[in-house]
C-alpha cells in the first residue's frame, strides 16, 4: 500500500482512543494523539517539546526504554506515568523505534491504563492481611473464654460464656467466608472496565436480599430514580456491605436502616442511615482501614474496607456522617453516566 495517504496514516493515530505519542531522536515529545492528551492531562503545547522523562512514574524504567530505543529494539512491559496532577497511574506500554530508509528517525509509544487492576490487586492482598490478623485476634478471645469455662465448669455462667464462644465462631467463619467471596469477586473483576449500570436495580435486589437476611430489621425506602451510574458488577456488594454494617453495629432492638437516593450535578448520592451509636469523628477514616493508629486497632472489619475501594475505583466518594436525629449515614456519591440526546 505505497501509495496510502500519509494523512490516513496521521488520522488513525490522532482519532484512537489508546494514547499515543511521538519522540524524538532526543526523546522529546513531538506529537501525541488526543486520547494521550486526555490520560495525561496536559494541552497540546504544553507538551509538545517536553522530555518525555516528564511523564516518568519510574526512571529505572524510563531509562529502560531507552536503553532499548537506543539498541533499536521495542520495548514492553509495565511503566508507571505521572500526571501533570501528579497522579501516578499504572500501565502496560510498548514502544518502538521509527526507521524511514534505514534511519532512525524517532520513537512511537502507546500504554494502556492497568491502575484499576493493580488497585484492585493491592486491595486483595490487604483483605489478606485484615482476615489473618482478625482470626488471631478472635482465636485469642476463643481461647480466653474457653479457660473461664474450664475453670468453673459447674458455673452455671459457663453456659452463656460458651454461647458466647460459639457466637465468636460464628463470627470467624461469616467473616472467613466473606473474604473468600470478596477476592473471588476481585480476581474476576479487576480486569472489567467501568460501565453504565442501572443503580436502581441494584438497590432494589439488594434491599430484598436485606429484609431477607436480617428479618429483626427494619428497611425502608421509597422508589428509587432510574438512573445508570458508571460502575461494574461489585457495586451491588459494596452496597451490601452498607446495609449489612447498618445492622449489625446497630445497638437497637429493632435496627432501622433507611436508604435515600438523589441526583444533582451530574453526580448520584446514595444515604444509607440507621438508628445506631453513630460513629465518633476521629474514627471516620479508621473504620474504612484508610489509616490505623498502631497494629492492634484497625476498622471494623472487611466490609467497610471493601466497599471504600470498589466505591473509589468508580471515582466516587465513600464516607459518614451524623445523621440528625440519631445514629449515622454512609454517603456514597458516583458518577452519572451521561445519556445521548
Amino acid at each position: 500500500m505505497e501509495d496510502t495517504d500519509p494523512e490516513l496514516y496521521r488520522e488513525a493515530f490522532r482519532s484512537t482512543d489508546i494514547p499515543m505519542l511521538i519522540a524524538d531522536t532526543n526523546f522529546a515529545f513531538r506529537d501525541i494523539n488526543d486520547a494521550g492528551l486526555d490520560f495525561l492531562g496536559y494541552d497540546y503545547d504544553e507538551i509538545i517539546g517536553e522530555s518525555v522523562g516528564l511523564i516518568a512514574g519510574d526512571e529505572e524504567v524510563y531509562y529502560e526504554i531507552i536503553e532499548h530505543m537506543l539498541a533499536g529494539e521495542s520495548w514492553s512491559g509495565e511503566f508507571v506515568v505521572r500526571r501533570t496532577d501528579d497522579r501516578v497511574v499504572y500501565g502496560h506500554g510498548f514502544a518502538t523505534p521509527i526507521v524511514v530508509e534505514g534511519e532512525v528517525q524517532g520513537f512511537l509509544a502507546f500504554f494502556l491504563d492497568t491502575t484499576k487492576q493493580q488497585q484492585y490487586e493491592n486491595v486483595s492482598e490487604v483483605l489478606s492481611r485484615l482476615l489473618r490478623h482478625d482470626l488471631r485476634n478472635e482465636l485469642n478471645v476463643i481461647y480466653g473464654y474457653t479457660q473461664q469455662v474450664a475453670s468453673r465448669i459447674d458455673d452455671e455462667e459457663a453456659l452463656a460464656e460458651l454461647q458466647l464462644v460459639q457466637d465468636k465462631v460464628l463470627d470467624i467463619v461469616h467473616k472467613s467466608e466473606r473474604a473468600r467471596d470478596l477476592r473471588d469477586l476481585l480476581e474476576r473483576s479487576h480486569d472489567r472496565s467501568n460501565r453504565p449500570v442501572r443503580l436502581d436495580t441494584v438497590l432494589q435486589k439488594r434491599t430484598v436480599d436485606a429484609t431477607i437476611d436480617y428479618p429483626d430489621a427494619e428497611f425502608t425506602f421509597e422508589n428509587f430514580p432510574e438512573v445508570e451510574v458508571v460502575a461494574d458488577d461489585l457495586l451491588g456488594e459494596a452496597i451490601e456491605c452498607l446495609l449489612e454494617n447498618a445492622v449489625t453495629h446497630n445497638d437497637k432492638e429493632t435496627p432501622v436502616v433507611d436508604i435515600s437516593v438523589e441526583r444533582a450535578n451530574g453526580s448520584v448520592y446514595i444515604r444509607v442511615a440507621d438508628n445506631g451509636p453513630g460513629v465518633p469523628e476521629a474514627q471516620r477514616d479508621l473504620i474504612f482501614g484508610r489509616e490505623e493508629y498502631d497494629q492492634l486497632h484497625h476498622g471494623t472489619g472487611i466490609s467497610l474496607f471493601f466497599a471504600d475501594n470498589v466505591i473509589s475505583s468508580y471515582d466516587g466518594d465513600l464516607w459518614v456522617e451524623d445523621d440528625d436525629d440519631e445514629g449515622a449515614v454512609f454517603c456514597i456519591r458516583l458518577e452519572e453516566q451521561a445519556t445521548d440526546e
